[in-house]
């Protein structure tokens, strides 16, 4: 692995000056941390790869409503991710990101270093199997699933929060997430919240900084074929094919969009549906993604209970 992530700035754990907001580096540390002054009250664990935005500020926020300690993590895990592309899509912002999560009043920011996740002789990984770890995002990226179930267990493991804060904005992850907590007896509670979108229906994504101005005013297309397939369902269509081609069509409109796929699933397990959807629909995930020059984005609506979730 001789892919480097940029060093941070603080080189130390600390504490913010004139704040209560704790900074730890080191595995050991965090590990005891949670153990010791945090075990006596509810511990709610966001993982984050940075640059942080409102979608982050929703997770913090329910994770202060709702516990007695929040905790953020940061740290952009090169597992996931072809050579060169990290730096690219998820450029150093520590500097900015402490402030805003010293401003959202956290408790603690988990920075590891590289070094300590993966020395080199690193040779554990965690492998899923099945159609959530072989389809759609899966089968783009191959070796992300591997290095994203790796990197989430091992944080699990250090912070050992009692409940994990995840947006819906990247099902496949969540569905993942839920695989691994469930056949690896994780002791964890997953909280999931609706996707935080801008104005125009574009999911916040640290991605997002990456387009073009031209990208970007082609990129809420990703939400408009979402809610054309909605708008099908709801009318009373089945057929798969046409649902797909309607989510197609409207994405394919831009010449600034290379579509990789626009279809449906089932929320858990991934598994795409017959060529007829059944007339009576409890959950159901329509889930599109696409590139944008070099830029890729996904995005996806969920039905669940028979109510879409927007």
């Amino acid at each position: 692995m001789s892919f480097k992530v940029p060093t941070s700035r603080v080189t130390r754990n600390a504490k913010v000056q004139g704040s209560n907001m704790r900074i730890i580096h080191d595995l050991d540390e965090m590990t005891e941390t949670a153990r010791g002054w945090l075990s006596g009250g509810i511990i709610g664990f966001i993982p984050t790869v940075g640059y942080l935005h409102a979608g982050h500020a929703s997770l913090i926020q329910a994770a202060r409503q709702e516990c007695e300690y929040s905790i953020v993590s940061i740290f952009v895990n090169p597992l996931e991710f072809d050579q060169d592309e990290a730096p690219i899509l998820y450029p150093n912002n520590l500097t900015g990101d402490i402030q805003f999560l010293d401003k959202e009043q956290v408790d603690v920011v988990f920075i590891p270093r590289f070094e300590e996740m993966y020395p080199p002789d690193f040779s554990t990984y965690v492998v899923v199997f099945g159609p959530v770890a072989e389809r759609l995002e899966a089968a783009f990226r191959p070796e992300h699933v591997r290095g994203y179930a790796t990197n989430i267990v091992k944080l699990l493991q250090l912070v050992r929060p009692d409940v994990a804060y995840f947006g819906q904005n990247n099902a496949q992850h969540v569905a993942l997430i839920r695989r691994l907590v469930r056949d690896l007896s994780i002791d964890v509670k997953l909280q999931v919240l609706p996707t935080v979108r801008d104005t125009d229906g574009l999911a916040l994504s640290i991605r997002n900084q990456a387009l073009s101005p031209e990208e970007r005013q082609a990129a809420p297309l990703l939400y408009q074929a979402l809610l054309a397939g909605k708008a099908l369902i709801e009318q009373g269509e089945r057929n798969l094919a046409l649902i797909e081609k309607t989510m197609v069509d409207v994405i394919t409109a831009s010449p600034f969009i290379k579509l990789d796929y626009a279809t449906a699933c089932d929320p858990q397990s991934f598994e795409q549906p017959g060529d007829m959807l059944p007339e009576t629909l409890t959950d159901l995930l329509l889930v599109v993604a696409a590139h944008f020059g070099t830029t890729r984005l996904n995005d996806n609506l969920l039905l669940r209970d028979g109510h879409w979730l927007i």
